[in-house]
C-alpha cells in the first residue's frame, strides 16, 4: 500500500440517485490530512450506432458532466475530489485496473442486492482487488463514521494469515486517523482456552485502550457479528485468504457468513494464499 497518502476511490453507480459510496468515502477522507479521493465511473452502451467512436465520446462526455454536477454538492466538505469517467464494458475489471494502477488503499462501493446477502458481482470485485480493500456500503451514510471494529486472528502462524492481520490492523489505524474522532475497537475469536489472547496485549499492539480490545471464545463467524452489533460498530474490517483460479472466486465461508450477519458496513481485505515450499 501507498504509505505517503491515504488514497480512496468511490465507485459511482449511474443507475442510483443517492450515491452512498461517495458519501461514505467522504466521511472517511474528511479532515484527514494526506488523503486523496477519486470518484470513478465506468460507462458503456450496447446501442447500435453507425459511428461507434462518436457514441463513446458523447456518452463519456455526458456522464462526466453528470458526475461533476453531483460533485458540486460536496465542494464544502473540505476534500478535493478528482472525477474519472471511462468507457469499459466490464466495470469490475475497470475498477480493479484503476485501483491497481492508482495504488488505491481503499475502494468504496454501494453493496448490491439485499442487506443480508452478497451478490456475485460484489464477490468477484472483492477477489479482483489483491492490493486494495473493498468497503461495501449497506446503509445510507447520513451519520459520521464513529466506531470501527477490526477482526484480527492473533493465533495465526502461517505467512498468509500473518500478512492479512498486518493489513487489517494497518488499515484500521489509518481509517481511525490521528484526530481521535473515530473510536477503534478490535475483536479476536479463539476456539479453545489454550488459544486465549490477553486483551491487554491486543490493546498494546493496536494502540487502543483495554476496554476497546475484545477477546471472545467461539468461531469467528459467530463472535465477530455479535461484537459488531453489541458495540454498534459503523464499520467492520474483516479479511480472507483467497486463491487463484476457480477455487478462489468465493471469498471464503467464514468471511461470507460474517458479511451476511453484520448490520454495519463491511470492509473486506483479501490476500492471496502463499504456497508452502516442499522440503527437498
Amino acid at each position: 500500500m501507498n504509505t505517503q497518502k491515504f488514497r480512496i476511490m468511490a465507485v459511482i453507480d449511474p443507475t442510483r440517485v443517492d450515491q452512498w459510496a461517495l458519501k461514505k468515502a467522504l466521511s472517511i477522507a474528511r479532515n484527514r490530512e494526506g488523503s486523496k479521493m477519486v470518484a470513478y465511473l465506468s460507462v458503456h452502451s450496447d446501442a447500435k450506432c453507425d459511428d461507434a467512436e462518436r457514441l463513446r465520446t458523447v456518452e463519456v462526455t455526458r456522464h462526466k458532466m453528470w458526475l461533476e454536477q453531483i460533485l458540486t454538492g460536496f465542494v464544502d466538505e473540505g476534500v478535493a475530489i478528482d472525477a474519472i469517467v471511462e468507457w469499459n464494458a466490464d466495470w469490475r475489471r475497470a475498477v480493479s485496473e484503476v485501483a491497481e494502477h492508482g495504488q488505491f488503499d481503499l475502494v468504496v462501493k454501494q453493496a448490491s442486492g439485499r442487506p443480508d446477502s452478497l451478490t456475485n458481482s460484489d464477490r468477484q470485485l472483492i477477489r479482483s482487488l489483491p492490493d486494495s480493500a473493498l468497503l461495501l456500503v449497506r446503509h445510507d451514510p447520513r451519520d459520521e463514521l464513529k466506531k470501527v471494529l477490526v477482526a484480527v486472528d492473533f493465533n495465526a502462524t502461517d505467512a498468509s494469515h500473518t500478512a492479512l492481520n498486518e493489513a487489517i490492523m494497518d488499515l484500521g489505524k489509518r481509517i481511525r486517523g490521528e484526530d481521535g474522532k473515530i473510536e477503534l475497537h478490535s475483536i479476536s475469536a479463539y476456539p479453545e482456552s489454550d488459544k486465549f489472547v490477553h486483551p491487554t496485549d491486543v490493546a498494546k499492539v493496536l494502540g487502543i485502550t483495554r476496554s476497546q480490545a475484545h477477546v471472545r471464545q467461539g468461531s469467528a463467524a459467530e463472535v465477530i457479528p455479535d461484537m459488531a452489533n453489541r458495540i454498534g460498530a459503523d464499520l467492520v474490517v474483516v479479511g480472507s485468504v483467497g486463491r487463484r483460479g476457480l477455487s478462489g472466486i468465493t471469498v471464503g465461508n467464514t468471511a461470507e457468513k460474517i458479511l451476511m450477519d453484520i448490520d454495519a458496513d463491511v470492509l473486506v481485505i483479501v490476500r492471496e494464499q502463499k504456497r508452502q515450499r516442499n522440503a527437498a
